[in-house]
């Protein structure tokens, strides 16, 4: 099912305000099996929205137009879209009777062009804006569904909750699965999957990188509910046995979240030293609920000074081999870990740029310590700007986390 967003308004296309309505339309729709093939953004111009409405209905199934639905002369998107489809435009009694209920609630004077806001297309299927006045419609032509919504976020995105998902999928019975999959590369990941041979005629798998991880989607589509979930859970076993520990969960969770999780379960406490991140990877973890049951401390020792008084860094390892140097972060994770707070010390000291002091731009030095004869020490080398080093550093040690304990 092919699917095309239209976001109408000038305002999009001048920068004055972020097309969020875009993204958060499409992710959902990714979630369900839809693809989205077009996001396009149109002025608020007349010409230009009926020729882009015709295209779109001509190569696409299911065409979303968002704004343009307010009371102002230049929200013309029912007028358009009316035209195209040689519809007749009526004001909806029942909406009408929302709108000044709405105004006398709110002991606001109504202008008369509100009235335009409920005006609906006749033979549309409409949807009462629970957040707002313009209500979302949806009309059916052929095989192909067009909607309507509002432009407003705090409108837009609950519509599409409430209304739009439910009315996709109408016959068909449809089971997603995410598996997600640490410290392997999309391309991998996709070459490995494609040589499983996996073939099912109502089934797709994507795969879709995020930042450290990659998402593999499973989606079956058809009309026996019990059907697809046995032939989804095939497939899953497939991946798990090709995949192995690099399988870190399944569902719509990050790394992160998942890790916490691990790491409460198995009654894992860690601790972090940081240099080059200064706090970010604390930050990562601490976004996560529940993580104050894991992540018993954390350090940031930026300065020579600090590691010397919080880490029991000897000022002479400083000297000889640098703060940039496997000796400092070994002797970083020890200090770290004879505090006594956690069961694994991990420190990371390195050069984020962009003018290096001792070592190259993107040296990393990482240990994870689990007592004087138990500990691993990495040197890595990191690319990009300095924020790019950063977090390609933290993430690194979250891939390895989880790995560690998967």
């Amino acid at each position: 099912m092919k699917a095309e967003i239209l976001t109408i308004g000038t305002e999009v296309l001048i920068g004055s305000i972020l097309n969020t309505n875009a993204k958060f339309l499409s992710e959902k729709l990714s979630e369900i099996g839809v693809n989205v093939e077009y996001q396009i953004s149109v002025k608020d111009d007349y010409d230009k929205i009926y020729d882009q409405i015709n295209r779109s209905i001509e190569r696409s199934d299911l065409i979303f137009l968002c704004g343009g639905l307010g009371p102002t002369e230049d929200d013309i998107t029912k007028d358009v879209l009316a035209d195209v489809l040689n519809k007749k435009l009526y004001i909806d009694k029942k909406e009408e009777e929302n709108l000044l209920e709405f105004y006398k609630n709110s002991n606001k004077t109504m202008t008369k062009n509100n009235i335009r806001q409920v005006r609906v297309i006749e033979g549309s299927k409409v949807f009462h804006n629970h957040w707002g006045i313009a209500p979302g419609e949806l009309i059916e032509l052929d095989s192909k569904k067009i909607f309507l919504l509002p432009g407003p976020p705090k409108e837009f995105e609950p519509m599409v909750n409430k209304y739009v998902l439910n009315n996709i999928y109408e016959d068909n019975d449809i089971e997603i699965l995410s598996i997600n999959i640490i410290g392997l590369g999309e391309s991998n990941i996709e070459d490995r999957i494609r040589k499983l041979n996996i073939n099912y005629n109502n089934v797709t798998i994507n795969t879709f990188a995020h930042f450290y991880d990659t998402e593999v989607k499973i989606i079956a589509e058809g009309l026996n509910s019990e059907l697809l979930k046995e032939e989804i859970s095939k497939i899953e076993y497939l991946i798990r046995k090709e995949f192995g520990k690099n399988v870190y969960s399944t569902g719509l969770t990050t790394p992160c979240e998942t890790l916490v999780k691990k790491l409460i379960d198995k009654n894992i406490k860690i601790s972090f030293a940081e240099s080059i991140t200064g706090g970010l990877l604390s930050s990562k973890i601490t976004s996560v609920p529940n993580s104050s049951k894991i992540l018993k401390s954390s350090y940031v020792t930026y300065s020579n000074e600090a590691k010397i008084f919080e880490l029991n860094v000897r000022e002479e390892t400083l000297n000889e081999f640098g703060a940039v140097s496997e000796e400092t972060a070994i002797e970083m994770a020890r200090g770290l870990y004879n505090k006594g707070f956690s069961n694994i010390a991990i420190s990371i000291t390195g050069e984020a740029g962009p003018t290096p002091t001792e070592k190259e731009v993107g040296q990393v030095f990482i240990c994870f310590y689990e007592g004087e004869d138990n500990y691993f020490i990495k040197d890595i080398k990191f690319h990009g700007n300095r924020n790019e080093i950063q977090e390609r550093a933290a993430n690194y040690i979250i891939t390895k986390l989880l790995l560690k304990i998967n």
